[in-house]
């Protein structure tokens, strides 16, 4: 007898914990719709379950039928179900296909033609970029892009314009992941992958690096060279004495800089030295690696943490796809 009941009770747990998965959709989304999808004819709750199990990829906006997990009813792509009445989601968006009820603040963009999520009063689109970007830099200025969502994250080479996850902008423009964007400073690249720019406030790590150079005077036979180099963040050439620990740009002072055409006497001499190369070689001259791992972990001259002086970008991201 107690056998019997134990079935019973199993079978009434499976019974509710379908109804429970009927009615909040999948991991991705709270919904309560299945897609048909056209191009395999098969039924998920989204595309991200559809792409997860099929060898293709999957276009939401190309679904037009699906049906209602409430009463299991095939039908056309509406807000609401025919037959029972149900909505199958709380923000819903029949050119996206979209439909969720958890609230992410969604809106749908007709600029980027997708829905988005955070709220439409903290977002602008921008027309030249081609994406939307946060108020504030609307109103602060920023550097514009043409269509620069529209490519690839330089680091995981995955869509930037589709994807869920927010990408960060640094005050070049160039687009990257929020999570890889944080890998690379946890590992000690500074630099867009893109353009080679900084990303974030470099100030302490030159600061740095001036008080190395001043600590480190070249062997008399190098004291007198000069290097002519270009400035990756500022984009101009300078003629600076040659040192081993990095080459300063005389217009910005940063050390993110890259070395044009070898380097010579400051006599005037011709002689040159043995490690340059042509004129149109660029080896590079940014800090060595121990040192910019130096300033990294120093920071400040109170901080005893490397991931506490490590430093802070803007926490402006673009808006993630909803």
């Amino acid at each position: 007898m107690s056998k019997e009941k134990a079935e019973t009770n199993g079978d009434c747990a499976a019974v509710i914990e379908q109804t429970n998965e009927k009615r909040i959709g999948c991991t991705h989304y709270k919904r309560r719709a299945k897609f048909v999808t056209p191009c395999c004819n098969k039924f998920y709750m989204c595309r991200y379950c559809h792409d997860e199990k099929e060898q293709h990829y999957f276009n939401r906006k190309s679904v037009t039928e699906l049906i209602c997990t409430e009463c299991d009813t095939r039908q056309k792509v509406q807000a609401e179900c025919e037959n029972c009445g149900v909505r199958f989601g709380k923000y819903t968006c029949l050119i996206c296909n979209l439909f969720d009820d958890e609230d992410k603040r969604q809106y749908h963009c007709e600029g980027c033609g997708i829905c988005r999520v955070g709220g439409r009063d903290r977002f602008f689109h921008c027309e030249r970029c081609n994406m939307c970007l946060p108020v504030q830099l609307q109103r602060d200025g920023h550097r514009c892009v043409e269509n620069v969502s529209r490519s690839n994250c330089p680091v995981c080479l995955e869509d930037i314009h589709t994807s869920r996850i927010p990408c960060h902008i640094p005050d070049c423009g160039h687009l990257l992941h929020r999570p890889c964007f944080e890998q690379l400073l946890h590992s000690g690249h500074y630099a867009c992958p893109t353009c080679q720019t900084s990303m974030i406030d470099m100030s302490n790590l030159w600061t740095y690096l001036d008080s190395e150079v001043a600590a480190t005077p070249m062997p008399p036979e190098y004291a007198d060279y000069k290097a002519t180099i270009l400035c990756k963040d500022c984009h101009k050439l300078s003629t600076v004495k040659f040192h081993v620990v990095g080459l300063k740009c005389q217009h910005c002072g940063a050390y993110n800089t890259c070395q044009t055409n070898g380097f010579h006497k400051e006599s005037g001499s011709s002689e040159t030295a043995e490690p340059s190369a042509s004129s149109t070689s660029t080896a590079p001259a940014t800090p060595p690696a121990s040192a910019a791992s130096s300033a990294a972990a120093s920071g400040s001259s109170s901080s005893s943490s490397s991931d506490c002086s490590l430093p802070r970008a803007s926490p402006l991201d673009e808006p993630p796809q909803a």
